[in-house]
């Protein structure tokens, strides 16, 4: 069923063409308060969070790995997305690999794809022998860091961008979470989020199982302390508040814990 060497699970909440690709398993997230039935893995089985999608955004499906892991044959796991995949800097995946939607490469954009012009194709064991270089000298592949945008001519930092788009108040939880159940990260924290200019975006990553496991740790008990203190809001994009703070909380992780980051393009399909 699983790739020994690698399994990237494909984050699902609606129908759309799966990718041929024996080493990327789509998975339904939301499936417990869905209607949909897509044919696939789905976050409402065995230990999972899949009530809590809308808050927790792709999330619940890393819960779902995560307490999965015991299963999962593969040395190394990942997370994507169905319109987001890492791919090789300046190709374009051949479309009997990922259907035919139009391909455009977000590598250097955190919220609008770039065009595809002038990038070549390539095969799925092609990628997957990328991959597995590019991790055999790094702890962890993540999304190629983005620019999180500016106020006229002054950057945004980490913390400015979530506040701008977000609420000032949910960011104070957010730090009173870190201090209270990640001490010892917390005051690297304040200076990481105020420095920071790029950030590694969509909760993408490639990692061995160790990672998964030690991560998943830590950031779970964080995240529930986030959805007993930010308010539910009336507002679909503002109550996936939890959800995006965990990309910020990837960040986090691995700049504090990992030595050798790597970092691959992301090609999006829309």
């Amino acid at each position: 069923m699983y790739d020994k060497d690698l399994t990237i699970f494909s984050v699902f909440h609606k129908e759309y063409p799966a990718p041929n690709c024996a080493f990327i398993k789509p998975i339904q997230v939301g499936k417990i308060q869905s209607q949909l039935d897509l044919p696939f893995f789905s976050d409402d089985t065995g230990d999972h969070i899949s009530e809590k999608n809308e808050r927790f955004c792709e999330t619940t499906a890393l819960y779902w790995i995560w307490k999965n892991l015991h299963q999962i044959d593969s040395q190394y796991i990942g997370l994507a997305h169905y319109r987001r995949y890492f791919t090789i800097p300046e190709t374009k995946v051949k479309q009997k690999l990922w259907g035919d939607k139009k391909i455009e490469d977000q590598s250097d954009s955190y919220s609008k794809p770039l065009s595809n012009e002038g990038l070549n194709e390539i095969s799925s064991a092609t990628l997957k022998n990328y991959i597995l270089e590019k991790l055999a000298g790094t702890q962890i592949l993540v999304a190629k860091a983005s620019q999180i945008g500016s106020l006229g001519t002054h950057p945004f930092n980490i913390e400015d961008q979530f506040i701008y788009y977000h609420l000032r108040e949910d960011w104070l939880i957010f730090e009173q979470a870190l201090q209270k159940l990640a001490p010892a990260d917390y005051e690297f924290a304040k200076t990481f989020f105020s420095t920071r200019n790029t950030m590694h975006c969509y909760n993408m990553f490639i990692a061995d199982k160790a990672f998964v496991e030690a991560y998943c740790t830590w950031l779970f008990p964080i995240l529930f302390e986030l959805e007993k203190n930010i308010k539910v809001s009336p507002y679909p994009y503002q109550n996936r508040t939890i959800g995006f703070l965990s990309e910020r909380l990837l960040n986090l992780y691995v700049y504090k814990n990992l030595k050798a980051v790597g970092e691959m393009p992301i090609v999006y399909f829309t």
